[in-house]
This record gives structure tokens, C-alpha cells and sequence, in this order.
């Protein structure tokens, strides 16, 4: 073995030796020519990332779509009508989607139109629309003992709002058990003022308070008082009024917030989003009724002739109707634009996650106000009740509320063009309809063909769409970027 040459060696042999040419006398400053290597091309083909196959939103939508063809069918029966002869097919899809997608908007009075068979049919549809088509149908299949696919439980898991682990089985049993339970006690509630409103108990009052109790709850907004008159007659009877507010309560806060009260049965040991949709409520309502009395009753209104034991209670349950019951304690025809301004707000926050209540939600609401009051104090992190809120969520709620703006604009704009009513009328009236709220003054019977199909879409997009945007946007996060680009800058503000 050759050793290795010093300082002063002559490298010229080592270098000949290993067949490479060296130039220069001087220790140091060596060229060595070496072999070249020729290059050779390499085909990496891309990987083929297969996406985890969810059905779930597709079977929800199919799932709504079928509830609403079935509904249209049955509504257009002769049995279903007072006339006997049949609703016109318009007219069927759009009470049959405003029960499926629990809205309340009608074209025509309930009681004056549909028989007793109609408005069982608008109950039933109220019914499965409210407890979600995929809750339903996972309890029809527990019922005929077939298994429960996971997309299935995934979806049901997603509509129920329920945020601990739990089996879907037993999830669906609690939901339609505590449902069934709440609408009861409701009814009989609602069946005992009926009958003391009236002076008598019968079959009229016994249905009245069914089909109330099972519409309050699933905020749905449909009455059978007929003429249009909703709960306006029943300002002096808290059993009435009082009754639908606390199952329209109860409905828009969901299973989730329901059974995690129940559970820990304290302020401090509550989930975060239990005191979110707690909270968010409570502010929402008062504010709510306190605008709507300073409009309606200390300003010359609707409510300025009710003495105060009375309009104080009657601003408290509208503004809890205005969470998407779509009831009304008085008419809002006459209403001033402040107090339909207020309820176009109250519409579109809505009710909580993963209940019978629609709009963009107040969970988003919250979650989006906890961002601005980060924002403006200059943290890096958003923090509500001592809890930090992920981005992940603050993304989601953003773009929720934002694609919900873009939808309630579009068809507003164009029911604007299509009719020759006030904006505010109109905005109200899209906002309701989004919002699966159903309030009206008294707008909706006056459309025509174009502008009911406007509706309908309007209705059950505002039904799917806040969940389906939801569900959709958190498949795009679990998906971690490979490729991250360099920050700019850009001036906001």
C-alpha cells in the first residue's frame, strides 16, 4: 500500500497513478481531469392519491331530495286538499319542501287549504325533516336489523352535532327518544292553553296542539290557525306563546348541548361549545327583544297599545321565533323596517350546530366574533372561555358566513329584478327562506312562478347548504399541503 505523499512530496506519481493528469508544480494547485458520467433520465411518475370515498353529503341530499318528492306526490292527492280536487304540482313542491327543509313559508294558509290527511302529511315531513334525513334513515335501518354503513355513521355523527365518541345506534335512539319526549310534554302544554284559550277540550285542540308542539320543535314555523294568523291571537296566553318559545328553544340548541347540560350540570365544567351556543343565545335574544321593543313599543308600533306585563314577554318569544321558528307573536306586515331589520339578523345567525334550526349558525357567529376581538387586540391565537379555537375552525366558520352572504345576495338581486316590493321586503323574505325561518309579511303569497321556483332553491340550499359547505370545507383540511410558497405582504385595511 502506497503511503500518502507530505508537504513538499512530488504528487505527479500518486497523481499518474491513479490514471488523472496533473498541472502545476506547486503543492496545492492540482487540476485533475476525470472521467465524465453520462446523464440519464429518470421518469418519476406522479403517485396516485385515491380520496377516501364519503357518500354521506350525497345520500343527505338525495335523502332530502326523495322526502320532497314523496311529499309533493302525497300533497297532491285529492284526499289531501279541502277541495277535493288536488293541489297544482307548484304549489305541492313548495309547502312540501318548506316542511321538509322545516321553513314555514307557505303560498297558501295550511288550515284553509290542506285537509286533515294534508296536514298529517305536512307533520311528517316537518318531522323527518327536522331530525335529518340521515338520522332517520339510519333508524329506519336499526328497525329492519340492517347494519349501518360508516359513511352513514359519519354523516348521522356530523348531523346530530354530537362532539364525543359515541355509537351511532345509540346516538339515533337518544335523539329520536328525547325528541319524542320533549315534543309530548309540548303538546300537552300546548293542548291545556289551547283548550283554556277556546273553553273547550276536543279533537280540534288536541291536533292543534300536536301539530304545533312537533312544529315548534323542529323550528318549522307551520300553524293550522288558519288566515294566516300564526300565534298572533294568543298575546295574552304565556301557555301558547310561551310553550312554542321554550320547544323552539330547545330544538335550536340541539342534542349536543342538551346531553352535555344534562351531564355535567355546571357552568364550569360545560364543553366550549355548550357555552358558546348558551351564551350566544341568551345575548341574541335580549338583544332581539329589547330593539324590537324600543320600534314596536316605546316608538308608536305594534306593540305600543300592549301593556308592558304583556309586550315584554311578547318581544322575548319573537325574538326566540326569530331563530328560525318562524312563528310570530305579532304582525310583522306592519312592522317597522328597524324591527325587520333585527329579525333579518336574528334569522340569519340562526340556532346551534346539529339542530332543527337553520341560518349560518351561531356557533359560526361566535366563532367569527371571537376572531375580530383577537384580531383587534393584536393575538396570534383566538381564545373564547379560556379554550383556544383552531384555525382549522375559524377558516370553516369564515367561509361558511361568506358563501351564506354570496347565496342570500344572488337571490336577492334577483327576486329584486323579478318583483316591484321594497328591498327590505325582499331581503326579509330570502333571508327567511335561507334561513329555514319562515317569517313572512305576507310577501311570499304574492310570487309567481319564477320567483317560487327562486324559493324552493333558495329553501333547500339554505336547509344543506351552511352543512354541506361545513362538511365539504373540513374533507379539503384533512388534506395537508405538500407545497408551501413564500409570504407576501399585502395592505389591508
Amino acid at each position: 500500500m502506497r503511503p500518502p505523499p507530505t508537504v513538499g512530496d512530488d504528487l505527479r506519481g500518486h497523481v499518474q497513478s491513479s490514471g488523472d493528469t496533473l498541472r502545476g508544480a506547486q503543492v496545492g494547485n492540482l487540476r485533475i481531469r476525470r472521467g465524465r458520467r453520462t446523464s440519464q433520465e429518470i421518469t418519476i411518475r406522479r403517485p396516485i392519491v385515491r380520496q377516501p370515498r364519503r357518500p354521506g353529503v350525497l345520500l343527505l341530499i338525495v335523502g332530502f331530495v326523495v322526502l320532497i318528492v314523496v311529499g309533493t306526490a302525497l300533497l297532491m292527492l285529492p284526499v289531501a286538499s279541502e277541495s277535493r280536487e288536488g293541489a297544482p304540482f307548484l304549489r305541492a313542491l313548495f309547502t312540501a319542501t318548506s316542511a321538509v327543509c322545516v321553513t314555514g313559508l307557505a303560498v297558501i294558509d295550511t288550515r284553509d287549504t290542506w285537509s286533515a290527511f294534508g296536514e298529517a302529511v305536512i307533520m311528517l315531513l316537518i318531522q323527518f325533516g327536522g331530525l335529518g334525513f340521515m338520522t332517520s334513515a339510519t333508524l329506519l335501518l336499526m328497525v329492519f336489523g340492517r347494519r349501518v354503513s360508516v359513511s352513514q355513521r359519519v354523516t348521522t355523527g356530523e348531523v346530530a352535532g354530537q362532539l364525543g365518541a359515541i355509537p351511532v345506534q345509540l346516538l339515533v335512539r337518544r335523539i329520536v327518544l328525547a325528541t319524542l319526549a320533549i315534543e309530548a310534554a309540548g303538546a300537552a302544554v300546548l293542548i291545556g292553553s289551547f283548550a283554556v284559550h277556546d273553553g273547550a277540550l276536543g279533537l280540534e285542540q288536541i291536533w292543534r296542539g300536536l301539530f304545533t308542539a312537533v312544529s315548534a320543535f323542529n323550528n318549522a314555523g307551520f300553524d293550522i290557525e288558519g288566515g294566516g294568523r300564526s300565534l298572533t291571537e294568543y298575546g295574552s296566553n304565556p301557555g301558547v306563546l310561551g310553550g312554542a318559545a321554550l320547544l323552539t328553544f330547545l330544538g335550536g340548541i340541539g342534542y349536543a348541548v342538551w346531553s352535555d347540560a344534562w351531564r355535567t350540570r355546571g357552568w364550569r365544567r360545560l364543553q366550549l361549545n355548550t357555552k358558546i351556543v348558551l351564551s350566544t343565545s341568551a345575548v341574541i335574544i335580549l338583544v332581539g327583544a329589547v330593539v324590537m321593543l324600543g320600534s314596536e313599543a316605546v316608538a308608536p308600533g305594534m306593540l305600543h297599545d300592549m301593556p308592558l306585563a304583556q309586550s315584554v314577554p311578547v318581544a322575548i318569544f319573537e325574538s326566540i321565533y326569530a331563530r328560525t321558528s318562524g312563528f310570530t307573536a305579532f304582525s310583522l306586515a306592519e312592522a317597522h323596517d328597524e324591527t325587520l331589520l333585527v329579525l333579518i339578523a336574528l334569522m340569519f345567525i340562526g340556532g346551534a350546530s346539529g339542530s332543527t334550526a337553520g341560518g349560518v349558525k351561531m356557533n359560526t357567529f361566535t366563532v367569527l366574533f371571537f376572531t375580530i376581538i383577537a384580531s383587534v387586540r393584536g393575538d396570534e391565537h383566538v381564545k373564547a372561555f379560556n379554550r383556544e379555537i383552531s384555525w382549522r375552525q375559524v377558516n370553516r366558520a369564515l367561509s361558511v358566513a361568506l358563501l351564506s352572504v354570496a347565496v342570500v345576495a344572488f337571490v336577492t338581486f334577483m327576486l329584486a329584478i323579478m318583483t316591484d316590493a321594497p328591498f327590505i321586503v325582499v331581503l326579509f323574505e330570502v333571508v327567511s327562506a335561507f334561513a329555514t325561518c319562515g317569517l313572512s309579511v305576507n310577501f311570499t303569497g304574492t310570487l309567481d312562478g319564477m320567483s317560487q321556483w327562486l324559493i324552493i332553491v333558495t329553501m333547500f340550499i339554505g336547509r344543506l347548504g351552511p352543512l354541506t359547505f361545513a362538511i365539504a370545507i373540513a374533507e379539503r383540511f384533512e388534506r395537508h399541503d405538500r407545497l408551501r410558497y413564500a409570504q407576501g405582504e399585502i395592505n389591508i385595511g
